[in-house]
């Protein structure tokens, strides 16, 4: 397990099977809309975040939107997110503690100005933060 899972658990008290998969939602969600160059700087300054991708792209488009969300606007893209976390059997607020220990692990890893602009950029993960 990764040090990222066992915080998120720890702090949430979580099942771990549940967040794990939680944190590569959220970050394929970050990378798809994020430029490259951006994906590239999360991936040196947080090596296991493509770890977390590689699972989320293993069960991707399992929920009710599934693929919909490549083929729409970012937007939409959070609604098939947010319904990928449910379907785990996370609630609103356990998501909301989940996006929250993701940004701020990825805060303290790839800093607070690269994280926040990203934030501020990626529709709808302000609003779950």
């Amino acid at each position: 397990m990764h040090i990222l899972v066992d915080r998120i658990t720890e702090k949430t008290g979580l099942d771990p099977e549940k967040v794990e998969p939680a944190v590569g939602i959220m970050l394929n969600f970050i990378a798809k809309n994020s430029t490259r160059e951006e994906v590239e700087t999360l991936l040196e300054a947080f090596p296991a975040a493509e770890g977390f991708l590689a699972i989320d792209e293993a069960t991707e488009n399992k929920g009710l939107f599934g693929g919909l969300a490549s083929k729409m606007n970012a937007s939409v893209g959070v609604l098939a997110a947010l319904n990928e976390m449910t379907t785990l059997g996370l609630t609103v607020e356990d998501i909301q503690k989940v996006a929250k220990e993701t940004v701020e692990y990825t805060r303290e890893k790839a800093g607070p100005e690269f994280t926040d602009e990203i934030v501020a950029r990626v529709p709808g993960l302000a609003e779950i933060t």
